[in-house]
């Protein structure tokens, strides 16, 4: 009880009220954090109606070993390409594939169908627009995955792929294996950003807002969430040593940029250029006690500072003994009270951290979590909160 209350109190201080009012009002969203979907496991799946994207299932299914026998409906899960509304509530119901002409032949007082669309069984929908159309009719965003009938072979692979580990039908690792066989090299200095496809409006708004020379990485779900998104920046930095890269980029899709960040941000560059570091972290969400600040110069308008810790994922820069770190994260390691990405990273041993202070970029607050479900609201708090903090400490150079 006192340890809740001391906790209170310090979020106060430090976030304010409005700080501490976003912590209650934006809560996680539960689903999100929970394990492996109830009834999931290493089965085969039975393929079971007509659709546009049921030949590359079964396709990649063979090639998995996970094409189970109509005739053995018990030992398998089944995926219903257009079902018939009955069939959303098939208790070995893996997921309902949907066309677009589904969406097109549905009735508005077909109420048995719009029912098990909002049911949260797995949905998978092969276009934008059919996304937009089960958001609509009131399915939740965590329930459905995109996978565009017009991928050609390769994509579809990773695309089937990466539904199979949500589902957790596919370990992955083996997931990882076909990342690095199939995707193109990161090279140094390349600027990734990390977007699920299915949140249609942060991507959007990243790519109409922003830089336009990040290049998209479909994120990795999983439950609990934070593993995918740990699993994402493991992958990416894999496929980065892979290509040989020495320092790389790494931004999510609710990130923002202050309007002079090229500027900014090419300055920084040849700061770390002649400096001895592992990360810049470009925003960082918080700090544990007082922060260490080793070193600090000026660079235009921004304090750069040397600290042996980061916190927060939005907007980063890392070198090869970062991305080798990155590159080790295991699932195994560890909760989300210790595990998630941005805590991995902050146990490097012997980290060096450089930060620019007003942070350079931040998180767009009308975004929501893809991780925790909150509004992002909750962070700005934090965020503020630490930059203040930082920018007390330091005298005028």
């Amino acid at each position: 009880m006192l340890d809740a209350v001391g906790r209170a109190c310090r979020i106060l201080a430090q976030e304010g009220v409005s700080g501490a009012v976003n912590r209650l009002r934006y809560r996680r969203d539960g689903r999100l954090m929970q394990g492996r979907r109830v009834g999931a496991g290493r089965q085969g799946f039975v393929l079971l109606g007509e659709g546009r994207l049921m030949a590359g299932f079964r396709r990649e299914l063979a090639r998995r070993g996970l094409l189970g026998q109509v005739s053995r409906p018990g030992a398998t899960r089944k995926i219903f390409f257009n079902p018939h509304p009955a069939e959303f509530h098939d208790p070995k119901l893996a997921a309902a594939v949907l066309d677009d002409d589904y969406f097109a032949a549905l009735h508005p007082g077909d109420e048995e169908a719009r029912a098990g669309l909002c049911s949260g069984c797995p949905l998978i929908v092969t276009s934008v627009a059919g996304l937009h159309r089960v958001q609509a009719l009131g399915a939740a965003l965590r329930d459905v995955t995109l996978i565009p009938g017009q991928t050609r072979r390769h994509g579809l692979r990773l695309a089937v792929g990466r539904w199979l580990v949500y589902a957790d039908a596919l370990a992955p690792d083996d997931y990882l294996a076909d990342l690095l066989a199939l995707t193109p090299p990161i090279r140094s200095r390349d600027r990734i950003c990390i977007s699920l496809p299915e949140y249609t409006g942060r991507r959007a708004h990243f790519e109409s807002a922003n830089p336009s020379d990040f290049r998209l990485f479909n994120g990795i779900r999983l439950l609990p969430a934070w593993q995918g998104c740990a699993w994402s920046y493991k992958a990416i930095a894999v496929k980065a040593l892979q290509s040989g890269a020495r320092r790389l980029t790494i931004c999510e899709d609710d990130a923002w940029f202050a309007a002079d960040f090229s500027a900014c941000f090419k300055a920084i560059n040849r700061y770390l250029d002649r400096s001895r570091w592992d990360v810049f972290n470009g925003v960082m969400t918080r700090i544990e006690g007082e922060p260490d600040i080793r070193l600090r110069r000026r660079l235009g308008r921004n304090h750069i500072i040397h600290t042996p810790h980061m916190m927060g994922m939005v907007f980063n820069v890392y070198n090869r003994t970062a991305l080798e770190w990155m590159a080790d994260w295991s699932p195994d390691a560890g909760g989300a009270g210790t595990n998630t990405i941005d805590e991995w990273m902050n146990a490097m041993p012997g980290l060096k951290v450089v930060s620019a202070v007003p942070f350079i970029a931040g998180h767009r607050e009308d975004a929501h979590s893809t991780i925790f479900g909150f509004k992002n609201a909750r962070y700005s708090g934090m965020i503020r909160a630490t930059e203040r903090e930082i920018l007390s400490r330091i005298e005028p150079v």
